[in-house]
């Protein structure tokens, strides 16, 4: 069972201590309505990254004017980022999704307005705290302010990267922030971040808090996309860095576990870092920041709950929850990015063998399930009719269809204990919510990152060593050559559907704009196998919604400018 950790990090904090925003303005004053109560906000700060409100998941939202289960920061973070991308398709027509999937997004797309209010609400709450404790030097509150301001340059990096030129402000004010354009922000965020780096702890006091290694993964991220941002590399930064990560206290996480003489399944180690007990099997030491998730103390339609039930179908293996959504699959690309297509189309099996199959502990995918009362395994010396009577099997279609098998499952997030025999017995405090951690940053990225800054540097011994390390761990064995195309499906390998996709595609080129030579299920409304097609340019950032444009005189003509 989970450690109860509310007095670290509660998500159920005393009294919400900022007004709900409404999407057609900006982010009220929070200090004009209750008392400052320092640890409660302190504990909302952090509560942010996993909670839409204030009183749990059917209640309110921080945001009005939005359905307060997708309003959390990580859903409407992760939506964004994966939704439009070859990772998988969501079949249902959920309001803003339409037009994410198939790249055609404006201002008032209900998902794109939410993540921007939502990311400055989260701003609000952190200048809040900060300038109620300005004037304090006591060492508590000194590392609480700095954790503050960590948490604020999340945010405000987000902007930056999926918003561009945005409204900057370090203190809750009346007035309307003055907008700060995208290399302006970035170098206010690196100066913020390298100190930072000096003032923030060098190991943190839970496991749910930031150190100082958490700043210097979010520079070698800066780094790593500064071209981007501001036109200029800064590659030697990024494995500089990166580096710093590398050989910090947080390491690759390599231990399985296995119960296959006890009849059950062996976990692999990467699989436990989506697991049920992802805060206690050891994965937690990869783990740079995780978000909190219980399935008694933290519940939201935006977390861990999201992320497994939303792939998973009531006919499959138990995932931790029995509440299955059967609305996220895999797209033909995706399974790609570990099988050729002609040779997927006669794979036949599910999650827990199917990385040995495929030869990557990475692969947790799924192609073939029973009616899910007996979970037998599937016999390959057995005639098939047999075997597939009261099973669905999996088409690899790509055509942009409703149907949750036109494509493979994808079974990476797992509520399931890694102790449990079987996934029958995961061992969850609740039934249908997953007690599964959310591992934000983790160390892998800082791998990834060194390889790719090395590779752009010419140095590809360099770039493919970093690159052993996560294959190693993946027990992936197959020779490889480091190229663009080889590094930009790395990237997906290890990172995906953890909401991070879209940075990487637009930061190969790969996403908007002219010489884009990849296509993907729903990319310009096209189907898979369509030539790849000429995106607008517009679509690696997304709009400022009109209302705060209209609101606030400083942010006059940015979509414009944008392409919006």
């Amino acid at each position: 069972m989970k450690k109860n950790i509310l007095s670290v990090l509660s998500c159920a904090v005393a009294a919400l201590l900022m007004t709900a925003c409404s999407l057609d303005r900006t982010p009220d004053d929070p200090s004009i309505y209750m008392e400052f109560d320092q640890d409660a906000v302190f504990s909302k700060v952090y509560a942010t990254f996993a909670m839409p409100g204030q009183t749990g998941p059917d209640g309110d939202s921080d945001i009005e004017g939005i359905d307060g289960g997708t309003s959390a920061f990580y859903r409407m973070l992760w939506e964004l980022n994966e939704f439009p991308t070859e990772e998988g398709w969501w079949v249902w027509g959920d309001p803003g999704v339409a037009d994410l999937r198939i790249m055609n997004w404006d201002s008032e797309n209900a998902l794109v307005k939410g993540l921007y209010y939502r990311l400055f609400i989260d701003v609000t709450l952190c200048n809040h705290f900060l300038d109620k404790t300005e004037d304090q030097t006591d060492e508590k509150t000194l590392t609480q302010r700095a954790e503050v301001r960590f948490v604020r340059a999340v945010n405000y990096y987000y902007l930056l990267d999926m918003y561009g030129q945005v409204p900057f402000s370090l203190h809750v004010t009346a007035e309307a922030p003055k907008a700060k354009t995208r290399a302006e922000l970035f170098a206010w965020l690196e100066e913020e971040l390298l100190d930072l780096e000096a003032k923030l702890p060098a190991t943190r006091l839970s496991i749910y808090r930031v150190d100082k290694v958490a700043a210097e993964l979010l520079l070698a991220r800066l780094y790593l996309n500064a071209e981007v941002y501001t036109g200029t590399a800064r590659w030697d930064d990024a494995i500089k860095y990166a580096d710093l990560v590398m050989k910090s206290q947080y390491k690759i996480y390599t231990t399985p576990t296995d119960h296959t003489g006890e009849g059950g399944y062996k976990y692999s180690a990467y699989q436990k870092l989506f697991m049920g007990d992802n805060c206690t099997n050891g994965a937690q030491d990869e783990a740079i920041l995780l978000i909190y998730q219980d399935g008694n103390f933290c519940q939201a339609w935006g977390g861990a709950r999201f992320l497994v039930s939303s792939f998973r179908d009531a006919n499959w293996m138990p995932a931790g929850s029995t509440d299955t959504w059967s609305c996220f699959r895999s797209s033909p690309e995706m399974v790609e990015h570990f099988v050729d297509l002609t040779t997927a189309a006669s794979i036949k099996d599910h999650e827990y063998n199917m990385p040995a199959l495929l030869g990557d502990d990475r692969a947790i995918l799924c192609s073939y399930y029973d009616n899910g009362t007996t979970h037998k395994e599937w016999d390959k010396e057995l005639n098939d009719s047999v075997e597939v009577s009261n099973a669905h099997e999996w088409d690899l279609k790509g055509t942009k269809s409703s149907e949750m098998y036109d494509c493979w499952g994808e079974c990476k997030w797992t509520g399931v204990y890694s102790t449990a025999v079987k996934p029958e017995t995961y061992e969850g405090q609740d039934p249908a919510w997953p007690d599964t951690d959310i591992p934000f940053f983790r160390v892998a990225e800082a791998y990834l990152t060194y390889a790719e800054a090395s590779f752009r540097k010419g140095d590809v011994t360099a770039a493919a060593n970093a690159i052993k390390v996560l294959r190693d761990r993946a027990n992936n064995t197959a020779p490889f050559t480091v190229t663009e195309d080889f590094l930009l499906d790395e990237w997906s390998r290890e990172f995906w559907l953890e909401g991070r996709r879209r940075i990487d595609l637009v930061r190969f080129g790969q996403f908007a704009g002219p010489g884009v030579t990849r296509n993907w299920e729903g990319r310009g409304n096209a189907k898979s196998g369509d030539a790849p097609k000429n995106m607008d340019k517009k679509y690696n950032i997304f709009p400022i919604p009109n209302s705060d444009v209209i609101a606030n005189p400083n942010l006059a003509g940015i979509n414009d400018a944008n392409g919006y």
